[in-house]
């Protein structure tokens, strides 16, 4: 199922993963674009070299996955994710393209702060 599959590969940038170079040079698509939680537009270069840099907090817990299917090659994957204490709660986007060669990769994303969150 395509929402598995794609979960799945978001879900890797919630843990681990997240500081991985070589796994987010694979993952990130070549024109990747972030606009991040707090409002900044940033490339895929700078989002690969703050993510290898950061400090590794507790995974990042996320919830109420939703997909939706745009072609066979593009997907939207809406989903909320929160710290384990429940602060910092954010509604995500993040835009999916599938290779000709069948490989998914993030394309976009996209976080904003939930209404009265912490």
């Amino acid at each position: 199922m395509l929402l598995e599959k794609i979960k799945t590969l978001e879900c890797t940038l919630h843990g681990v993963k997240r500081n991985d170079p070589e796994w987010l040079e694979y993952l990130l698509h070549p024109e990747f674009r972030e606009i991040r939680r707090s409002g900044v537009l940033v490339d895929r270069k700078e989002t690969i070299d703050s993510l290898i840099c950061e400090e590794c907090d507790p995974a990042i817990l996320s919830s109420d996955f939703r997909l939706i299917s745009i072609r066979d090659d593009l997907a939207i994957l809406l989903y909320r994710t929160c710290n384990p204490d429940g602060s910092r709660a954010s509604l995500r986007s993040s835009h999916w393209e599938r290779s000709a060669d069948g490989l998914w990769t993030l394309f976009f994303h996209q976080g904003t702060p939930e209404a009265g969150s912490r």
